[in-house]
């Protein structure tokens, strides 16, 4: 699973550093191959880059256990986990990843524009920063710097105290709730509208494999995804659409231009949900 950012970047790599990069597909269940990446790592081999979840389809790739691949071969573990954190538990020792960057303005419901990277301080001198200013470094001389031993060294001093107190106060939310409780019912939202979904006629469900979160995509025959959301609009049910820039080798590979993704979050109700469901249908039979 990839997300449009992160193939931008590995793009630029590939034209600029002329690195070699290579996708191992899921298999024809939607279920990551393991044995496949194994395979696939040489001695060249110098990163492993993952997203959890990709923003167009609610299937999980099984992080913990690629993890154990990257340690069996000394390779570096990336995880993009912009779209599971505040979703579900997540504990950078149990995944054994070097480097794990999260969003705030997903399912942490922190403002945007916030988030926050983890990097293991044994590997951080490896990295190259992408910017350096006088809060990242410090000079030593008049032609010359030193970048700070900590992990601040991948911040910038220009940055918006309000929005970083507001990502503090979302997170301490989530922690009041217990993340474990919100995965729990996420789970049980998630698999309702899957359920219900699945009952209703020309609507075709995306998501695939066997680990399935809290993100739901589906498509409708005969219906763009954007008329879907604006008919849902007129009947006050907000969705989003992903589009097929957002993960293209993926959307691609399953010839889709776009896909509706009605994310549940623990505030949601079985209720809502048979609603939603209960007007998608309407909208399906012309009603």
């Amino acid at each position: 699973m990839e997300y449009i950012t992160n193939l931008i970047a590995f793009i630029h790599l590939k034209k600029t550093k002329s690195i070699k990069l290579q996708v191992i597909p899921n298999d024809e269940q939607g279920n990551f191959q393991l044995q496949a990446l194994e395979n696939a790592i040489t001695s060249n081999t110098r990163l492993i880059a993952i997203t959890h979840i990709p923003s167009t389809a609610g299937a999980a790739l099984p992080i913990v256990e690629i993890g154990k691949i990257a340690r069996k071969y000394g390779v570096l573990y990336m995880v993009d986990a912009c779209q599971t954190v505040g979703q579900l538990p997540i504990d950078v020792k149990e995944i054994g990843c070097d480097i794990l960057s999260a969003t705030g303005r997903k399912y942490l419901r922190a403002p945007r524009g916030t988030g926050f990277l983890f990097v293991k301080k044994n590997i951080q001198d490896q990295l190259d920063l992408l910017l350096v200013d006088g809060h990242t470094a410090e000079l030593t001389s008049e032609d010359n710097y030193q970048i700070r031993p900590d992990g601040r060294r991948f911040e910038l001093f220009e940055k918006s105290r309000a929005l970083i107190l507001g990502l503090r106060k979302a997170i301490e939310y989530a922690l009041a709730i217990a993340i474990d409780r919100i995965w729990q019912r996420i789970q049980l939202l998630a698999g309702e509208l899957r359920t219900q979904l699945k009952e209703i006629k020309g609507i075709n469900i995306h998501d695939s494999g066997t680990l399935q979160y809290g993100i739901v995509t589906f498509s409708v025959n005969g219906l763009t995804s954007q008329v879907i959301k604006a008919k849902l609009s007129e009947r006050n049910i907000n969705v989003s659409v992903g589009l097929a820039k957002s993960t293209l080798i993926y959307m691609n590979k399953n010839e889709l231009y776009d896909v509706i993704r009605p994310s549940v979050h623990y505030y949601n109700t079985i209720e809502e949900i048979n609603v939603f469901c209960k007007e998608l249908t309407a909208i399906t039979e012309g009603k």
